[in-house]
């Protein structure tokens, strides 16, 4: 039966049905089956609706397309079909109003410009339909559906269309008669292999992709060859203070354990984990710098501790490059033996060293070392030995004995000529006897004996200071400004320590522990309210009565048997040291012991006897001369 002629319209029941929510974006009027089309109150009410219409979709369009393109290359997900439907189907209502023709020059927007890897298995499921032809003409529209004979027309065809759409569609307007589905796939991504991008990835590209392994190799190897290089090259290195390789090693194996610590808190805490990779590449980069400048100032003699050596090699020694650069090493001239072999290598001179005695110094730089070292030595030696408590006039005694240089000769080189140490000017050459007395440190030397003369003193003089140098510790700045401050003096210098030094040398020969006791009793007595006399009996015997610390004349017996009275010394602090030091003196009265004794005698077991008295002082005294002591 023809349903058609079933269908009747009822208005008069529509009341007695039942109350149902009605979507308010359906047009009721559709239903309707006696409307007139060709009413013309309704069709204007249609064109003015349509042209207010396509200038709200045009606007809206506008701003949408410009996210579209913006949008869609960047966000579309991998798993995402790139097949692209384009529904430009005109809208019904509005084309025949527009003034305009539709715009017809939006370009689809392609795999290429999606930057997406399309899939190679399968094409897409429908090619794009790009509809772009305008309708102007109220003769071209297509008919509308009927459904059970109610026409149907472009608004709810259009507003069906967009309900019935699938729930897997992206749909994205971009212009006024165009509307860009982008169809999500099911299938999984592992199913669609990716085609790779034509041509090759730079170098800078993959390092960007992959800039945490490279620099975490990088780091790993820097570490592996500074620390083979160290240890196998036996080298003295200077990292961050640190001079020794073992402490080299242990603040890279911190820097590799930081490196761990910063692949667990890269995710979780960004702040952290930048914070330790600063660490770690301030640390290796310290490290490879510090290698780096050490090596560069060993090779040009920079920054080395002075040091002067009498270098011997024997005649019938045999030594190659190699135990030249160990026995350098170990005698403080280089600090990188490894590298002396690499550039005696390089310059072609393994097997042109020639036996000899050289006397060479730290300042020296690989070419002046090597240099020297080729051109032979073969002058005569003399071994000199300079007895601890010697003064100048003694130490020359010995260097005229023995063919060094004359007593002028001497006295010319020490007073006239230049030496590059850092204390050199705290001495008061206008109030001591002689300029190095007490500096040049007693010790055995092998000094030249071809010819005395004054550049052989001078040589002489070198090397003794650089022995004195070389006893005093790294902090004796330091340790001079806290005695001055316990003496409640400001102008404290090492001369002044140096003059209570030597005093110690000759009390108490070299027992260090009685030489920091009798330190602290000579500067009790400088801090006391009693007349500021040390009191030291051998300061007597000095040539010149400057360095006299007694309070009153005193007549001794001297070692011949006759006698001879001095007189009275002065207050305080003698001008400067009046005999050499030894490392025990030169340690003892920078770092004296803390005791409250003003007075002290020993017997002569050399043993010792302190007292905060006068009167403790002389009974102890009487007690030794009793006993026989």
């Amino acid at each position: 039966m023809d349903e058609k002629k079933e269908f009747s319209f009822q208005p008069d029941k529509i009341g007695e049905a039942e109350s149902t929510e009605i979507d308010k974006n359906y047009n009721f009027d559709l239903f309707t089956p006696n409307r007139e089309k060709n009413n013309d109150s309704e069709r204007l009410d249609r064109e003015a609706k349509a042209r207010r219409e396509a200038a709200k979709r045009e606007k809206k369009a506008t701003r949408q397309k410009s996210r579209v393109e913006k949008a869609v290359p960047s966000t579309l997900p991998t798993d995402i079909d790139t097949d692209i439907e384009f529904d430009t189907e005109p809208m019904l209502d509005a084309a025949p109003m527009l003034d305009t023709q539709p715009e017809t020059n939006f370009k689809p927007v392609l795999e290429a410009e999606l930057d997406t890897e399309p899939m190679l298995e399968a094409e897409p499921e429908t090619e794009p339909v790009l509809n772009t032809e305008p309708t102007n003409t109220e003769s071209e529209k297509p008919e509308p559906e009927k459904i059970q004979g109610i026409e149907l027309d472009d608004d709810f065809q259009i507003g069906s269309m967009l309900a019935n759409e699938s729930k897997n569609d992206i749909v994205l307007e971009t212009d006024v008669h165009m509307t860009t589905r982008i169809r999500r796939t099911s299938r999984p991504t592992a199913q669609k292999p990716a085609r790779r991008k034509e041509g090759k990835v730079g170098f800078v590209e993959y390092f960007l992709a992959h800039k945490t392994k490279f620099i975490t190799v990088l780091v790993l190897a820097a570490i592996a060859v500074i620390g083979i290089i160290a240890i196998f090259g036996d080298m003295r290195m200077d990292i961050f203070g640190f001079t020794n390789n073992t402490a080299m090693m242990l603040l890279l194996i911190f820097a590799v354990v930081l490196m761990v610590l910063c692949s667990f808190t890269k995710d979780r805490h960004r702040v952290i984990h930048a914070f330790l990779w600063i660490f770690v590449i301030l640390i290796v980069a310290g490290s490879f710098a510090a290698f780096t400048l050490s090596g560069v100032c060993d090779f040009f003699g920079i920054s080395r501790g002075r040091t002067i050596s009498d270098f011997t090699i024997p005649e019938d020694g045999n030594w190659g490059t190699a135990k030249i650069a160990e026995e350098l090493y170990e005698e403080g001239i280089i600090n990188h033996p490894t590298l002396f072999r690499i550039y005696s290598k390089i310059k072609g001179n393994d097997g042109s060293y020639q036996w000899g005695n050289y006397e060479l110094n730290s300042e020296m730089d690989y070419g002046t070392i090597m240099y020297n070292l080729k051109q032979g030595n073969h002058a005569a030696t003399v071994q000199v030995r300079i007895p601890e408590g010697a003064n100048v006039d003694k130490i020359i005694s010995l260097l005229e004995e023995n063919g060094v240089c004359t007593r002028d000769q001497f006295i010319t080189a020490m007073e006239d000529m230049e030496y590059k140490y850092s204390w050199v000017n705290q001495i008061p050459e206008n109030s001591v006897r002689y300029r190095f007395e007490g500096y040049l440190y007693p010790d055995t030397y092998n000094f030249y004996a071809e010819e005395p003369s004054v550049n052989n003193a001078k040589r002489a003089i070198d090397k003794m200071l650089n022995g004195f140098d070389s006893r005093l510790p790294d902090n004796w700045k330091e340790l001079v400004k806290a005695v001055g401050e316990r003496l409640g003096k400001n102008d404290m210098t090492l001369n002044d320590c140096m003059a209570i030094g030597s005093i110690l040398e000759l009390e108490a020969s070299g027992n260090y522990n009685e030489m920091r006791n009798v330190a602290s009793v000579f500067y009790n007595r400088l801090t006391w309210s009693e007349p500021k006399f040390l009191g030291s009996t051998p300061t007597y015997y000095y040539p010149d009565n400057r360095y006299n610390t007694n309070a009153g004349p005193m007549t001794v017996t001297n070692e011949d048997g006759t006698k001879k009275t001095y007189s009275a010394g002065s207050e305080g602090i003698p001008p400067g040291p009046q005999c050499s030091l030894t490392e025990s003196s030169i340690l003892a009265c920078l770092q004296p012991s803390d005791t409250s004794y003003t007075y002290f005698v020993t017997d002569k077991d050399m043993n010792f006897y302190y007292n905060k008295s006068y009167t403790a002082h002389l009974n102890t005294i009487a007690k030794l001369r009793r006993e026989g002591k």
